[in-house]
């Protein structure tokens, strides 16, 4: 419904977590090994094919409305560092509740050679370290989402993408 898009603009939107993190099969989401780092790195410096990065990033919405806020399906972008690495779309539904929180799960898949190809090699060894919660630097992040919602059985897409940003790494 059309009041559910409206209470969904007006959610609060903060980070929440990264969780399932994988590089090229290499599981990163749990406590990391010297030898699985030393791998991960030696995977970064010496593949000559495709580097691939899968992670959840989990979004803590806060609806405040007095209406269940949610959509259909999502479109998203996301920018490390002011840098454009990924696009995609959450094809699941989700729903907020008046008055409560829920955490959006956003699957991210990237492949850090060809970002890395493109000369964005520092913004994404960042982010690969703060990831790996070895880094020194926060890495500046900015979720776009453009949600989709159902009216009388159509798909209506918000005009604008809305910017989420946060940062990973903080200590």
């Amino acid at each position: 419904m059309a009041s559910q898009a409206m209470a969904m603009k007006e959610c609060n939107y903060t980070y929440h977590s990264i969780d399932n993190i994988v590089v090229s099969g290499i599981s990163a989401s749990e406590e990391i090994s010297a030898f699985t780092l030393l791998k991960i790195v030696d995977l970064i410096n010496n593949a000559s094919s495709s580097i691939s990065l899968s992670m959840t990033l989990n979004l803590s919405v806060e609806n405040p409305n007095n209406v269940q806020a949610g959509f259909e399906r999502m479109a998203y972008q996301l920018d490390v560092d002011s840098i454009r690495i990924t696009e995609g779309e959450i094809s699941q539904p989700f729903s907020v509740a008046p008055h409560t929180t829920n955490v959006l799960p956003v699957n991210i898949n990237i492949d850090l050679r060809k970002i890395i190809a493109q000369e964005n090699s520092e913004a994404i060894l960042k982010l690969a370290k703060n990831l790996l919660g070895i880094g020194s630097t926060p890495s500046s992040l900015k979720l776009n989402v453009k949600p989709t919602i159902k009216v009388l059985n159509r798909d209506v897409t918000a005009p604008k993408y809305i910017p989420l940003s946060f940062s990973i790494g903080d200590k």
